[in-house]
């Protein structure tokens, strides 16, 4: 493989990697998922003006027919419930969780103000619903505040109230310390005389949030969507866009459903392995719902049914060891994207030098350092031919010169100085391209740790660096990036074609500004890895040389 094919297919493999990077950080970064679809649920509307989701008989036996579209304003009957992870608070009229604040996560490094995922402000409207189908509870507590102590294992919130029949009704929230999770059941005592049915739903409500424009150089993620998990799809994502269009309708044995966004997590999991109808729903006013509706209970007169319809509620960061130990699948909603089994290696490495360093930037210091001796012997190999490669390039620039547009002459004479150099010109196919090739997956791989892992979230490193996962403040790192990949193309030999080379200068340029805005973390990496390959290109190509003088490269006579 020649330097000039070896040059184009660099050129090409850098092209991807930018256009890949820049396109899923500018947009949602994310793959484009198709969903299957089941049969789709109608809308009519109810005489209070309420939107009542009407679900097909057959698709679900055992499900109600229809359930309520909970209002999205507050009353004045509001309790909070404080632990140490979790501060919320609970709307009396439904139980709506109205308020989900996480005071271990902050806004930025700047605004202290905790990290709101639930809320029922206007522009981010998003909150989390479970009750009776076509009920509408007005619930009484006991309390108005409820803060869990230290010594406490456990925190419950008891809600008491009753349905249009007359059914007495017991929501319970069990919050525990330390967790994200809240568990949720009911009681349902029957004190009327005749027999009574209904089903449970739990959902997630949201609007869209409109990422907003802070510049070219300052692109903040914000991406939504909702997503399921089932038996024959562990993780099925459906971004906003598509839920506009088309509803998500299908009955599932147990699995979950959550709302997904940059770092953060609301999800609803069943307890038991029962037969659940999920669904989407989009309203005129821009909520976009997702849930679910359980089996249908019926209790006799007289009867008290306990611990029923128990489903868990996880609000909280995407930290792989806790989504792992809610439910199963659940960490896949950390969607590193396609190469996702490399990512979570990657991450298990960087946790594990972390636990020993205690500092993020050393952990993906000390990353791309093992990156870099695992690839050792292909870039070593790669570097050997280049060298080879730059030592004949006067005499390659003088054969275009001499021979001009006759390519085919050009050819013939380029073989021959292989040949008489002693360079093998399928060298590239093993030794040149090939290991820039096999580290592209890799990078990209970590590209999706260094900007979807919340443990990164506002991690410190040193000096002016206070949040890897922003981007850097003075813009000394994306320049240095620059500096080091101009210092590369030094070093390597430069091309016959002056079109090449100027795309080639060109390159530290384009990428300096494209990195602009890219975290601090990955433009970390990108200068540590820059950093070694240039000594590890120096010192291959002085041991070359070396052996060159002493005659350990013979030319071929």
């Amino acid at each position: 493989m020649s330097l000039e094919i070896r040059r184009i297919l660099l050129l090409a493999a850098l092209g991807f990697v930018g256009l890949t990077l820049w396109q899923a950080w500018q947009h949602e970064h994310r793959r484009n998922v198709t969903n299957e679809v089941g049969q789709a649920h109608t809308i009519s509307q109810t005489q209070n003006g309420e939107f009542v989701p009407q679900y097909p008989e057959q698709s679900h036996p055992a499900v109600a027919s229809q359930h309520t579209e909970i209002p999205t304003t507050v009353s004045a009957n509001v309790i909070t419930v404080k632990t140490d992870v979790l501060d919320m608070a609970i709307d009396l009229n439904g139980g709506r969780i109205v308020k989900g604040s996480l005071p271990h996560y902050t806004q930025s490094t700047q605004d202290e103000t905790p990290v709101q995922l639930l809320t029922t402000d206007e522009e981010n409207y998003y909150v989390a619903v479970s009750g009776v189908s076509d009920q509408s509870i007005q619930y009484r507590a006991t309390q108005q505040n409820y803060e869990m102590t230290p010594e406490q294992k456990d925190l419950t919130v008891v809600l008491n109230g009753k349905t249009t029949e007359g059914i007495t009704l017991k929501k319970r929230l069990t919050f525990y310390p330390g967790s994200y999770q809240v568990k949720v059941d009911y009681e349902v005592r029957n004190t009327t005389g005749t027999p009574w049915s209904g089903n449970f739903f739990y959902q997630l409500s949201r609007k869209d949030i409109k990422q907003k424009s802070h510049g070219m150089f300052d692109l903040r993620p914000t991406y939504l969507s909702a997503a399921f998990s089932y038996p024959d799809k562990p993780f099925d994502k459906y971004k906003f866009k598509k839920l506009s269009s088309t509803a998500f309708s299908k009955n599932v044995e147990g699995g979950w459903v959550a709302m997904l966004q940059h770092y953060f997590l609301g999800a609803w999991i069943p307890e038991k392995q029962q037969r659940y109808h999920y669904y989407t729903h989009v309203s005129d006013a821009g909520l976009y719902t997702a849930g679910f509706v359980g089996p249908k209970v019926d209790v006799k007169p007289g009867e008290t049914l306990t611990d029923i319809a128990e489903t868990k509620l996880y609000l909280g960061p995407e930290l792989l060891p806790k989504l792992k130990q809610t439910a199963p699948h659940l960490e896949l909603t950390i969607d590193y994207g396609w190469l996702w089994m490399i990512s979570a290696f990657l991450f298990k490495v960087m946790k594990y030098i972390h636990m020993m360093v205690g500092n993020w930037g050393w952990s993906i210091i000390l990353l791309t350092v093992l990156i870099k001796l695992a690839f050792y012997p292909l870039s070593a190999t790669s570097y050997r031919s280049m060298s080879q490669m730059k030592r004949i390039q006067p005499q390659l620039t003088a054969l275009k010169e001499r021979y001009g547009d006759d390519r085919q002459k050009f050819s013939q004479a380029m073989m021959e100085l292989y040949r008489k150099e002693g360079i093998n010109p399928l060298s590239g196919i093993g030794g040149g391209c090939l290991p820039m090739l096999i580290q592209i997956p890799v990078f990209i791989a970590l590209y999706w740790v260094l900007l979807e892992s919340v443990e990164l979230r506002q991690a410190p490193f040193m000096l002016w660096i206070h949040d890897l996962a922003a981007k850097d403040p003075y813009y000394i790192l994306p320049v240095i990036m620059g500096a080091t990949m101009l210092l590369q193309q030094r070093l390597s030999p430069a091309p016959a074609d002056p079109n090449q080379a100027k795309v080639m200068m060109m390159m530290p340029i384009v990428f300096t500004f494209l990195f602009i805005s890219f975290p601090a973390g990955l433009v970390l990496y990108w200068v540590v890895n820059n950093s070694l390959s240039i000594l590890q290109q120096w010192y291959v190509m002085r041991q070359v040389e070396t052996k060159r003088q002493t005659n350990k490269y013979p030319k071929k006579k």
